[in-house]
């Protein structure tokens, strides 16, 4: 079929708009001329003679109450209204689609995108530029499946999303380049430890993809999640569309599927030997004094005895490997700071303290190992000015005070020190900036 015998065809097909609008009128019920007339207007004449056309094209039949579609009538509407969706969808965020790649969507999956209805648009906000992150992890924290494509790493900070649904009983999907793989150590933001942490859990599955992937995908039993790369080859981590119900489920589902089936799935094994796993130089250490493996030194620095007596209970009922210390003074903590070098311990400090600032700990540095020691800070209230000067400032994470954070503690102290340690290997072995001198991120003396 050439061309112009196409355009002739889908002329033919989508006939006259008085045409279409009774064949989308008669597609719930039958309808006489004058049921037609009340809805479309015109004259009855014009209807009676469209009516006719249609008729004589198999597509209408008369019925009991009136006019009604014929089997090809009906075929008809469905083709139309898929139609109708895409140009739907399209139309309502053209620079979605414009100014995307779409090369890694394959053609079928492009005739079948009137399957995305019911969707929501969300696009990035210069005063929250991580919204759709956000808006992403909400999402995904209620979902109960969850099968995902990851050409690159899209989150800001870490994997946990994928760690708290597998904790909730949930299963994961994981599909992932093999670029992102090789160069998983080198982003603080999921290492090898976290994802050989991950295959502990039987209802998660990771897989590997030779394929340079163009798109970002998240599948669960209620939503879809698409994210683009723009034309200039940069994935647009702020504009990303999310699709709701059971259609755009399955045509997610599809895309999924197909690119699962040229992926190929790790065990543990070849994890190791893709990741080179590293020892954890603290471990050893802590086996060879006879100590028990994974137990380490917290420092909480907070002048409220009320959140204070709560951490402390927090971290000692999560894990006995927590051996939980006290400051009320920034003066204090300092002194046990100094004390303590040449063992390992992490801090979690107040953003306010009654003589200075958890951030002073940090002193000028401006990258975590420039502190000397992992630091994680707290807020009683958000604040993106703070959360940035923090971040900027080498702070490992920033907890604001509320109920699920400060219990979650723990669990975030774990992954700060999984990046920590991260960084220490890369930085021993000349793949990042030299450690700092012990003490380096002190700006005090006491």
């Amino acid at each position: 079929m050439d061309e112009r015998d196409m355009v002739r065809r889908v002329k033919v097909f989508a006939s006259s708009e008085l045409k279409l609008n009774i064949l989308l009128c008669l597609k719930y019920r039958e309808m006489d001329v004058n049921d037609l007339q009340a809805v479309l207007g015109g004259r009855n004449t014009t209807i009676l003679h469209a009516i006719r056309d249609m008729t004589d094209d198999d597509l209408i039949s008369r019925g009991r109450q009136g006019y009604r579609l014929t089997n090809l009538g009906k075929i008809r509407v469905c083709v139309l209204e898929s139609l109708m969706a895409v140009l739907d969808d399209i139309e309502a965020r053209p620079d979605f689609w414009l100014n995307h790649d779409i090369s890694s969507i394959p053609p079928e999956m492009l005739e079948r995108l009137s399957m995305l209805r019911r969707s929501e648009m969300v696009s990035t906000n210069p005063a929250s530029p991580l919204e759709i992150h956000e808006r992403l992890v909400s999402l995904l924290s209620t979902s109960k499946k969850i099968s995902a494509i990851l050409p690159l790493l899209i989150f800001p900070k870490d994997s946990k999303a994928f760690t708290n649904a597998l904790r909730r009983g949930s299963r994961v999907d994981l599909l992932m380049t093999e670029k992102i793989a090789r160069s998983l150590l080198d982003d603080g933001s999921l290492s090898a430890y976290e994802v050989e942490r991950l295959l502990n859990f039987e209802s998660f599955r990771l897989r590997l993809i030779g394929e340079d992937l163009r798109l970002a995908l998240f599948v669960t039993e209620s939503f879809l999640y698409l994210g683009l790369y723009r034309h200039d080859g940069v994935y647009d981590v702020g504009t990303g569309a999310i699709y709701l119900g059971e259609s755009a489920v399955a045509w997610g589902m599809e895309l999924f599927e197909y690119y699962a089936q040229r992926s190929r799935e790790l065990d543990e094994g070849d994890l190791k030997r893709v990741f080179r796993s590293v020892v954890h130089p603290e471990a050893e250490a802590q086996a060879l004094a006879g100590e028990e493996p994974g137990a380490f030194d917290v420092m909480i620095v907070e002048d409220d005895p009320g959140h204070a007596t709560l951490i402390r209970r927090i971290f000692e009922e999560s894990s006995p490997r927590w051996r939980v210390h006290h400051a009320s003074q920034l003066r204090d903590a300092l002194r046990w700071i100094e004390d303590s070098y040449g063992r390992p311990f992490l801090v979690v400090a107040d953003y306010l303290l009654p003589d200075g600032c958890g951030l002073d700990l940090a002193g000028k540095a401006e990258r975590p190992l420039e502190v000397g020691f992992p630091l994680i800070i707290l807020t009683g209230f958000g604040s993106e000015k703070i959360a940035v000067q923090a971040f900027k400032s080498g702070v490992m994470d920033y907890v604001v005070k509320e109920a699920d954070s400060i219990q979650r503690l723990p669990e975030i102290a774990e992954e700060a020190l999984l990046r920590w340690r991260e960084l220490k290997r890369r930085a021993v072995g000349g793949e990042g900036h030299p450690s700092p001198q012990e003490g380096q991120g002190l700006p005090l003396k006491v």
